[in-house]
């Protein structure tokens, strides 16, 4: 049980079907000896608890019931410990359900990023890093800049979401297309009002490493266009900007790749 443990838990490769029908036998077992103790007359030996314990433990850890109940009727060839094993094999697996959302089997995969309970979007979208697909050249304003300036920014780099930094080169805000049009034909407010202004201060962030389903995920939520990328040390740097389109763009190019191989 200690070397199972120490092998999977430090990422190393080893069986779990062996370790989970020991386990379950002795813990099966050793329940069985003590009830069987207790009340002798009205328990059966513990050969019968180490059984239905190792079909209660193995569906526990594989989340398959199904396996557990045919698996162990077959190597037992008794038709008296099926009822129980199927009490047994269902509680099992619905109180590891309730614990942990994966079975032995696929926690390794949601520990990578692949989610197979998933459909073939979101699997395929969670197989991609923002950092994969941000703009890392990308303007920015301090937050003194006038409204005036930053119009021009935004006609003359064609981005219509643009970070406002400070002195530090922090983030302080962002400003849309959206915030400065009740304003962009009024001469006089554009060369009055700053930038920081009319920021929207609090920023829905990605970080590089967040996967492009996090980001659609972000994007629906005020079904903003383009969210920007921080730094993983410094929440408040920004290293880029990525947008729905960007997003979309590379998924479509996955699902190019796995339809080509």
């Amino acid at each position: 049980m200690g070397a199972t443990a120490v092998t999977l838990g430090s990422g190393g490769a080893g069986g779990v079907f062996a370790p989970a029908l020991f386990i379950g036998a002795m813990t099966g077992g050793t329940f069985g000896l003590i009830v069987h103790a207790l009340f002798p007359v009205q328990t059966a030996s513990a050969g019968a608890y180490a059984t239905v314990g190792i079909g209660s433990f193995l569906s526990a850890a594989t989340h398959a019931p199904l396996t557990g109940i045919f698996l162990l009727f077959e190597m037992t060839g008794n038709y008296k410990i099926i009822i129980p094993l199927m009490f047994a094999s269902i509680i099992g697996t619905l109180v590891a359900k309730r614990l942990k959302a994966d079975s032995i089997d696929t926690e390794e995969l949601t520990q990578k990023g692949i989610r197979i309970h998933a459909g073939r979007e979101v699997a395929i979208m969670s197989s991609v890093k923002v950092k994969d697909v941000l703009h890392g050249d990308i303007p920015t304003v301090h937050e003194h800049t006038t409204l005036y300036e930053l119009i021009e920014l935004m006609i003359e780099k064609e981005r219509y979401h643009i970070p406002v930094i400070n002195e530090k080169d922090e983030m302080v805000g962002i400003v849309s297309i959206q915030d400065v049009r009740p304003v962009m034909f009024d001469e006089d407010i554009k060369r009055i009002v700053r930038a920081v202004d009319i920021a929207t201060e609090k920023v829905i962030t990605l970080g590089p490493y967040d996967n492009l389903n996090t980001a659609m995920e972000k994007f629906s939520l005020k079904d903003i266009d383009e969210i920007p990328v921080v730094d993983v040390l410094y929440p408040r740097k920004v290293i880029g900007m990525v947008s729905r389109r960007d997003v979309i763009s590379a998924y479509n190019k996955e699902v190019l790749k796995k339809q080509v191989h």
